[in-house]
């Protein structure tokens, strides 16, 4: 389910097309093999956890978000989209998410889940393979990460965010190298999305239970916010019609008995 409305994520585009992603949407696999879906929770370790939960706390979009947790150093999970493969990078101009960090974390301080885009930094030309990756902990101008509460990050920024890759690539080097979106555009001006565009934890973040949602990525114009849900509230009459009742629910997560039944709760909240 789609439906424009204002996006939750300040510097960002003022409006999305939000799109609800569930459990329902995603296909949960084993690290490092070839997506069968459109949305795929990769995790490297039966540890490795990802789970479309209510909260905490008040999420920025609906009633839920997505939880990860990575108990030790040799944890990852990750929720990558591909429906943006092709996409240039010099026609993105945004790009952002929310993050909670749950105070029981013992991770170091600094640590949420970051936000990885999947590229080929040369096009169609082989070998040009690598992973941007953006950290709220490189972006101090966006504040530190607080513990306990919802914040909302800007990996666009006017091109200005902080980036590293996980390759040398022109005009930046593997890992240790942080540079601005823009001067990764400008070194690689036919770069594209070659695969996952998503979120991750792991590698490196034991002990991090955490949260994301409202993931935005905006290409020439046209802006979408994934809103991660445990489940799909009705927020239309028209969406109740057909047999969508059967698919919807209230806030709570209580299924409707008819269509009828879901109407009056479009209308009335109850």
């Amino acid at each position: 389910m789609s439906v424009a409305l204002a996006a939750h994520t300040s510097g960002l585009a003022a409006v999305c097309n939000t799109e609800i992603v569930t459990e329902s949407d995603v296909v949960r696999q084993q690290e490092d093999t070839p997506p069968l879906a459109n949305w795929v929770l990769y995790t490297r370790t039966p540890a490795s956890a990802g789970a479309f939960v209510v909260g905490p706390d008040d999420p920025p979009a609906g009633v839920g978000s997505l939880r990860l947790q990575t108990p030790t150093a040799a944890d990852k999970v990750s929720l990558f989209n591909y429906d943006h493969v092709g996409t240039p990078l010099a026609g993105i101009d945004a790009m952002g998410y929310s993050t909670y960090r749950d105070p029981a974390s013992t991770a170091a301080e600094s640590q949420v889940p970051s936000i990885n885009v999947q590229v080929d930094h040369n096009g169609d030309a082989p070998g040009g393979f690598t992973t941007l990756v953006f950290e709220p902990v490189y972006n101090l101008d966006q504040g530190p990460v607080v513990a306990g509460e919802w914040q909302t990050w800007d990996a666009y920024d006017g091109g200005q965010a902080i980036w590293w890759s996980t390759r040398d690539i022109p005009g930046v080097c593997a890992r240790d190298c942080f540079v601005t979106w823009e001067t990764i555009v400008a070194n690689n001006p036919d770069a594209e999305i070659l695969g996952g565009f998503g979120v991750n934890q792991g590698s490196g973040n034991g002990g991090l239970t955490a949260a994301a949602d409202a993931l935005t990525l905006g290409d020439a114009g046209q802006c979408v916010t994934y809103d991660f849900e445990p489940f799909r509230v009705a927020r239309s009459a028209e969406a109740c019609k057909d047999g969508g009742w059967r698919t919807l629910t209230r806030a709570d997560g209580s299924a409707f008995k008819n269509q009828g039944d879901c109407i009056q709760y479009v209308n009335t909240g109850r």
